[in-house]
């Protein structure tokens, strides 16, 4: 895991998420519609929230789409946790311990959806991957 630098606005993001979902927060991307929150391994159900009232309370609060990853040491599961909640058929990693490239199999229907819009989708994902593991590009197959 590289040293992540947090801006300002992300860490209030962080606090307020933190507080509301009582769970460790260890990183967050911002969107111009959306915030993604990564959570410390086994957090996830308790950040989302029972009937996902978390959630929804920080959806009203922030104005933007939520979505909480839960965060694996191991690199092909965190990879598989970025890209839910499309179908993965296999994640494979090549290259060497500081520099990974992780070419994902996903299902042809959900190809485009897991690319996004100009290709905001990937993006994040490529950059949370490079954030908490020594991916140097992330590629869907």
């Amino acid at each position: 895991m590289t040293d992540i630098l947090l801006s300002n606005e992300n860490m209030q993001y962080i606090n307020i998420a933190t507080k509301i979902t009582k769970t460790d927060i260890i990183d967050c991307v911002i969107q111009e519609d959306k915030l993604i929150f990564i959570v410390q391994q086994g957090q996830l159900g308790a950040a989302i929230g029972i009937k996902a009232k978390n959630l929804e309370k920080l959806r009203g609060l922030f104005k933007k789409n939520i979505k909480f990853v839960e965060f694996h040491p191991d690199k092909e599961q965190f990879i598989i946790n970025l890209c839910k909640p499309y179908k993965i058929k296999k994640v494979e990693l090549e290259g060497n311990n500081d520099s990974y490239v992780a070419k994902v199999d996903v299902e042809v229907s959900d190809k485009s959806k897991i690319i996004g819009k100009g290709g905001r989708n990937i993006e994040i994902i490529r950059q949370l991957a490079q954030r908490h593991h020594s991916f140097k590009d992330v590629q869907i197959k």
